[in-house]
């Protein structure tokens, strides 16, 4: 299929140009003026061309809970968003720990072949942070990175064991850091609001004390670490340091930490919607990680992604499980809560979302809109808004704190490796 985008503004994270982009044979073959006469031709003057979105941290419930989210589902809301590569946290049932089951997963996604699926293996057996996964076969099979995402590494020797694993194996370790000592069952943020209404919290120390364990034995070892869904503002603090230290440390936030806070939680009357791990923080939180985006020490936002059934979300607060779902959200919300907020600009969304996974991740020829790369690419309408309901969202599951709310950019054209599988008036694949 040879595709010929035309007059569009080109965006990367270094530079943005106006021109033409012509696809041929699932990657880009020429910036510029083009002779060969194109299959397809879409007229995107006055929109803007992104690299396909990346993202680091999303739950697709396959294995296991298919009634919430599954490969095709969402592979479909992934596409609608924007991304054209997703990598799928282990904490599934079973879990992702062994090369049958991530060789098994890696089939399923290849042939719906809507965008590109990839594994993040478990860290431990059965992600019960006794006896490690078998890092080297993992890795065979197509692990690029590892974690026991929702179930911290309470074991400092066993994570240490990991960490020495994983680099001898190039793997990246993805840490949840919790201290579920603290958090217990708790299930939003230890604040005026908590103790106002009897209400177990959960301290911001929970997750600045295991950023600062993982992030020494990283230290210790000269090894490569990346910390999950930073949310608060010692955790930054924490990091920053570390990063003019010479510490091999990169880390994501998810776009409800820096769109939402415990305020918000207290004026939905504590809808389960709102529930998420780690809690939504106060505003000193909220600013902190829009400064951490701003200042570069936060690396990617990612969408932590996680679909629960409108069944579970009915419960009380307290007994719901944590996650919203993001996938079709998180380029809009970026968009809306950051570029148009003027905290950051649409090159510094294309290194977070797009040019910064890549890197980390060791991902080639992504994340960059040149010659020869793959031609994952979005574009979209900034000029456009469109309103956050659940009957538009293609996830299985619904369960968003932004129903109702109106954002700003639309994601018209999603191409992963030259195949156009998602446009805004048609259909996905």
């Amino acid at each position: 299929m040879k595709i010929l985008i035309k007059g569009a503004k080109i965006v990367n994270f270094d530079g943005i140009i106006e021109g033409n982009l012509f696809i041929r044979n699932s990657r880009i073959a020429k910036i510029g003026e083009v002779s060969e006469e194109p299959d397809k031709i879409i007229d995107a003057k006055g929109k803007f061309v992104l690299p396909g979105l990346i993202d680091m941290h999303t739950h697709l419930r396959t294995p296991g809970r298919e009634d919430e989210e599954d490969l095709w589902s969402g592979s479909k809301a992934a596409a609608k968003g924007g991304f054209t590569t997703i990598f799928c946290m282990p904490n599934t049932r079973p879990a992702l720990d062994n090369q049958g089951q991530v060789n098994w997963l890696l089939e399923e996604a290849g042939k719906i072949g809507i965008i590109e699926i990839l594994p993040v293996g478990a860290i431990t057996k059965g992600r019960e942070g006794k006896e490690l996964s078998e890092f080297g076969m993992l890795k065979k099979a197509g692990c690029l990175c590892l974690s026991d995402d929702g179930n911290p590494l309470e074991d400092s020797s066993l994570l240490r064991r990991a960490l020495e694993y994983a680099k001898m194996y190039d793997l990246l370790i993805i840490s949840h850091c919790e201290d579920k000592n603290l958090s217990a069952s708790g299930s939003l943020r230890e604040h005026l609001i908590s103790s106002k209404y009897g209400m177990e919290g959960i301290p911001w120390a929970s997750e600045s004390i295991a950023v600062f364990r993982d992030i020494e034995l990283a230290r210790y070892l000269d090894t490569k670490i990346h910390i999950a869904h930073v949310s608060t503002k010692r955790s930054l603090q924490i990091i920053k340091k570390a990063k003019e230290e010479g510490v091999k440390v990169s880390c994501e936030t998810a776009p409800h930490y820096f769109t939402l806070t415990i305020e918000d939680l207290e004026k939905s009357h504590f809808h389960p919607n709102f529930k998420v791990n780690p809690p939504l923080g106060n505003r000193e939180d909220l600013e902190a990680i829009r400064e951490g985006l701003k200042e570069g020490v936060i690396d990617c936002i990612a969408t932590d992604h996680a679909p629960h059934s409108q069944g579970e979300k009915e419960l009380p607060f307290e007994e719901a499980p944590p996650g919203v779902v993001g996938l079709e959200l998180a380029f809009s919300l970026s968009y809306t809560y950051l570029v148009k907020a003027q905290i950051l600009d649409l090159k510094d969304l294309v290194k977070l979302m797009s040019y910064n996974p890549a890197n980390i991740l060791g991902l080639k020829d992504k994340g960059y809109i040149k010659e020869g790369a793959w031609a994952d690419l979005i574009i979209v309408d900034l000029s456009r808004s469109w309103q956050v309901l659940p009957h538009k969202l293609f996830s299985k599951s619904k369960n968003t704190p932004f129903i109702g709310h109106t954002l700003e950019g639309i994601v018209e054209f999603t191409i992963c490796k030259g195949k156009v599988v998602y446009t805004e008036k048609g259909k996905n694949g």
